[in-house]
C-alpha cells in the first residue's frame, strides 16, 4: 500500500473530498472485544452469555454491515465529531438531544455524529429485552441477545480515537488511511501481544452520559496517532513492517488503554441495563410455551 505524500497544493482537494468513514475497529478486533467483555460479567448473566457467545459476538459486527449496505441513516450512529462543536471539553454541545438540535440544528447535528444517543437507544431496547423475558413477552429471549451483540459494537466505536474528531481518517492532514492503520491494520497485528487490563464491570445507569465521557477522553489520542503516523512515515515510500513497527511503539500504550475500557465498557453496559431491568433470571434455556392439545372425543 503505498504512501499519499499529499503536496500543499493537493489538500485542499483532499479536504473538498473527504472520504467515506472507515469501520473503526476491525471485524476480528469488535468480535475480540465482545468475547472477553462476556468473561467479565456478573454471575446472573454469565451463563446465558457463555452459553450464546458464538452468536452475540459474531453478530456485534451487524451495524458495520448495516452501514456497508447503504442502511442511509446508519453511518451517523458510528461517531461523534465533537471539535466541530468548538474547543475542548465541548461544553457547547448539550448532552442532551432535542437541546443539542435547538441550539445547532438537527441536520448539523445529525450529520456530524449521533453515537452517544444512539448507544442510549439500544440500552432502552436491552433494559426492555430484560424485562420483556421475565414476562415472557414474544421475542424477549431473542432480543436480548441481538441488542448485547448492537450495543457492544456501538461502545466499541467510541473507544476508538477517530470516532470523535472531524479529521476521522488524516484527511484533513494529509495522512488519509491513517483510520484504518491503527485501528484495523496494527490492532490486527498487535492483538496477540497486547497486554489488557480490563477492570471489573461496573452497571452503568446513564449510558448517555458514560458514552459522552468516553468520546471526550478518547478525543486527544486521535492527534497523538496522527503524530506518530507523522514520525512512522518519515523516510519511506510503502507502509511496510518498519512502518508498523514504530507505529506500534509511539501507540501501543494507547491500544491497549483503549481496548481494555471497551472490554470494561461492553460488560458495564450489558451489566447496567440488565441492573435497571430488575436484575430478572436469565434462563440458559429459552422458555417454551406449553399448549393444551384437545383430545378428540370418542365416537358414540
Amino acid at each position: 500500500m503505498r504512501l499519499r505524500l499529499v503536496a500543499s497544493a493537493l489538500l485542499a482537494a483532499t479536504i473538498a473530498l473527504a472520504p467515506a468513514r472507515s469501520s473503526a475497529w476491525s471485524f476480528d478486533v469488535h468480535r475480540f472485544i465482545t468475547d472477553h467483555a462476556i468473561d467479565l460479567l456478573p454471575d446472573g448473566l454469565k451463563p446465558f452469555y457463555q452459553k450464546y457467545r458464538g452468536f452475540i459476538v459474531e453478530h456485534t459486527v451487524d451495524p458495520d454491515l448495516w452501514r456497508t449496505a447503504g442502511w442511509v441513516d446508519e453511518p451517523p450512529h458510528h461517531f461523534m465529531d465533537l471539535d466541530v462543536y468548538g474547543p475542548a471539553p465541548f461544553s457547547a454541545l448539550p448532552r442532551d438531544y432535542d437541546r443539542a438540535v435547538e441550539r445547532w440544528g438537527k441536520e448539523f447535528v445529525d450529520k456530524n455524529g449521533q453515537l452517544a444517543w444512539r448507544t442510549a437507544e439500544i440500552y432502552g431496547q436491552l433494559q426492555r429485552a430484560f424485562e420483556g423475558q421475565k414476562k415472557n413477552t414474544p421475542y424477549a429471549y431473542e432480543n436480548v441477545k441481538f441488542y448485547s451483540a448492537v450495543i457492544a459494537h456501538y461502545v466499541g466505536d467510541g473507544h476508538v480515537p477517530f470516532h470523535a474528531v472531524a479529521n476521522f481518517d488524516g484527511q484533513l492532514s494529509g495522512q488519509t488511511g491513517i483510520h484504518s492503520r491503527f485501528e484495523a491494520d496494527l490492532a490486527g497485528r498487535d492483538l496477540p501481544t497486547l497486554t489488557l487490563t480490563p477492570a471489573p464491570a461496573q452497571p452503568i445507569s446513564d449510558p448517555r452520559e458514560y458514552m459522552f465521557d468516553v468520546l471526550v477522553d478518547s478525543f486527544p489520542n486521535a492527534d497523538r496517532v496522527l503524530k506518530a503516523d507523522a514520525l512512522a512515515v518519515q523516510g519511506r515510500d510503502v507502509y511496510d513492517d518498519e512502518y508498523f513497527r514504530i507505529l506500534d511503539r509511539e501507540t501501543r500504550p494507547i491500544l491497549e488503554r483503549q481496548l481494555s475500557r471497551a472490554i470494561t465498557g461492553v460488560a458495564s453496559m450489558i451489566y447496567g441495563a440488565w441492573d435497571a431491568a430488575g436484575r430478572p433470571e436469565l434462563p440458559v434455556d429459552p422458555p417454551r410455551e406449553v399448549k393444551k392439545v384437545r383430545q378428540a372425543s370418542a365416537k358414540p
